[in-house]
């Protein structure tokens, strides 16, 4: 099935697809393994007999906060080289919502006849829901595929049905949403000006992989009073948040004023916080969570920090 593309440059979590084939993995059942994990592919290349790309015992496995990460075995049965470019939790990629999905470096490729594992904590690729699921449930997944070496856009996507499963010593080599120690944030503040609706925050990201994500951030929903963090731009286009190896990442930066043109820049509502509190932000990686907690800092009316 082809379907029209619809551009954006932070769509990372996105991929473009291959051909409706994914074949839906069998039921798992009670009786677990003694064996660290179930997740052997066969590492004999397959030959390509026919145009496509195949996905094989495909599961949802539970993650700590409720959400899944998928575990398959991805075909390429097509003669050219591909990247996974995009994955959807829908029967079509525009009725379901973007999978956090982390891709490798650009001189890794799904190379023709080779299959290759997903999911797994040493695989190049992740993808992760975004939304809570229950055990026992069955997701439909899109995955879609771009050219490695050659211009290739409009591809077949591909798609299957994969079951959500409980994650037992069976699937202890999958990715789970546990705390994200690649990537770590440093000195978290929103900073308040004297007579400004908004609050910007700051901070700056450090990290040891390339990753990126374009799922606003959650606050901690224990305040109770429905803050969020917002985002402006001077072109109206999407927002995300990047981190990149051995290099800083920074969310904002001085001054701190509602200038117009506005430029691109995170924040909260003024009145939504005090100085002196401190507010939990959740930034959802898929290489797993970030969590900062931002302290409410004074700013001056030139839209530095006070003091």
């Amino acid at each position: 099935m082809m379907r029209k593309r619809v551009g954006g440059i932070l769509l990372a979590a996105s991929v473009v697809a291959g051909v409706a084939v994914g074949v839906a993995a069998s039921a798992m059942t009670s009786d677990e393994p003694t064996s660290t994990s179930g997740r052997t592919a066969p590492p004999e290349p397959v030959a390509p007999a026919r145009n496509d790309v195949e996905v094989r015992d495909p599961v949802l496995v539970m993650n700590d906060d409720g959400t899944a990460t998928l575990s398959a075995t991805v075909i390429n049965h097509m003669t050219m080289a591909l990247d996974i470019r995009d994955a959807t939790n829908g029967r079509e990629a525009y009725d379901g919502s973007t999978m956090l999905l982390r891709r490798p470096s650009e001189q890794v490729a799904l190379e023709p006849g080779q299959r290759t594992q997903i999911g797994g904590l040493g695989d190049v690729y992740r993808a992760r829901l975004r939304d809570q699921v229950q055990v026992g449930s069955t997701q439909p997944i899109t995955l879609g595929f771009t050219g490695h070496d050659t211009y290739a856009w409009d591809l077949p996507d591909t798609t299957f049905v994969a079951p959500v499963v409980a994650r037992t010593v069976r699937h202890a080599d999958v990715a789970n949403n546990t705390p994200n120690t690649d990537i770590t944030l440093h000195d978290p503040v929103i900073v308040v000006v004297p007579g400004q609706r908004k609050a910007y925050v700051d901070g700056w990201f450090e990290s040891t992989i390339d990753d990126m994500t374009d799922a606003r951030p959650t606050v901690d929903p224990r305040l109770g009073h429905g803050l969020q963090l917002l985002h402006q731009t001077a072109t109206g286009g999407p927002s995300g948040f990047f981190a990149r190896a051995g290099k800083t990442s920074r969310l904002g930066h001085p001054p701190y004023l509602d200038t117009d043109p506005p430029g691109d820049a995170d924040y909260v509502l003024a009145s939504e916080v005090s100085v002196g509190q401190t507010v939990t932000i959740t930034f959802r990686f898929p290489s797993g969570d970030v969590v900062g907690r931002f302290k409410v800092v004074q700013g001056a009316a030139d839209g530095t920090i006070a003091g």
